[in-house]
């Protein structure tokens, strides 16, 4: 047989190499086996994506962290500077995304628990102006509607941002009603706010409704925003603050994992 150090020729009875005096174990012991997989960290790194993926994914398989040879010294885990920057950024945004998760269930908590004023038709055929209302958060049940495919985009409340709403045209006794709508809705029943048509920011919406509807008086002056009352609208709000939270917490996590991982005692030199 032969060293798989130095390739000497060995006799069985051969103790150690008689060239480089490796022990017979570790003369004649077999080849490694292949290299294992990446650990299961690497497979979050498309959450991040770009250059934090890339710069956390390099610190967590940089030299600092790879087995060093026998007899030298460890230094602790949370020397290398790379690991403590990206710990740190990690921190701040999961810091900001729970803040903001916690502010988006409030918001749709606040607007699925507020009770709506019911108005009827006759009531809504005689508003002109939405502030006349007794109520500015109402419920209005239709009977009758026509689908249309116009899209607008309408701002929710609180910091819920912009969202695409669909546009439906809504009979109110003798006259139609647009009612903007969020996706997903379902039912005869509104529920939010009405707001003016503002000769400005609604002309364009105006060209195309009356492409369906030609006769101008059939339309009443303002709009029924349903996009915040709307069931389906606010389970998407729910989702959104839960997807916050969940990189919010992940975020925390690996940071503190990398600013404040666990140090380790130097190894002695002498095995």
């Amino acid at each position: 047989m032969r060293c798989r150090n130095c390739h000497t020729v060995m006799m069985e009875s051969d103790l150690s190499c008689p060239t480089c005096h490796a022990s017979a174990a570790s003369a004649t012991a077999a080849a490694p086996g292949p290299i294992s997989s990446p650990s299961g960290m690497s497979t979050l790194l498309p959450i991040f994506g770009g250059a934090i993926g890339g710069a956390l994914y390099g610190a967590l398989n940089s030299p600092a962290g790879r087995p060093l040879p026998r007899g030298a010294a460890r230094a602790p885990r949370s020397s290398n500077p790379l690991k403590w920057t990206i710990g740190l950024l990690l921190i701040l945004g999961g810091g900001l995304f729970l803040p903001l998760a916690l502010v988006h269930v409030y918001d749709t908590w606040d607007l699925a628990r507020r009770e709506p004023q019911v108005v009827t038709a006759a009531e809504l055929r005689r508003t002109q102006d939405p502030k006349a209302l007794p109520a500015a958060w109402i419920a209005y049940t239709f009977e009758e509607s026509k689908p249309t495919e116009l899209t607008v985009t309408r701002r929710r409340l609180g910091l819920g941002g912009d969202v695409q709403a669909r546009c439906l045209l809504v009979r109110v006794e003798d006259k139609w009603l647009i009612a903007s709508v969020a996706a997903g809705f379902e039912g005869n029943r509104l529920v939010g706010r009405l707001l003016p048509l503002d000769a400005a920011a609604s002309h364009s919406l105006l060209e195309r409704i009356r492409r369906i509807e030609p006769d101008p008086s059939a339309l009443l002056p303002y709009e029924f925003n349903a996009v915040d009352g709307s069931a389906s609208d606010q389970r998407l709000r729910y989702m959104g603050a839960a997807w916050c939270a969940f990189f919010g917490l992940l975020g925390l996590l690996l940071g503190v994992r990398l600013v404040c991982g666990k140090r380790r005692p130097a190894e002695s030199n002498a095995l």
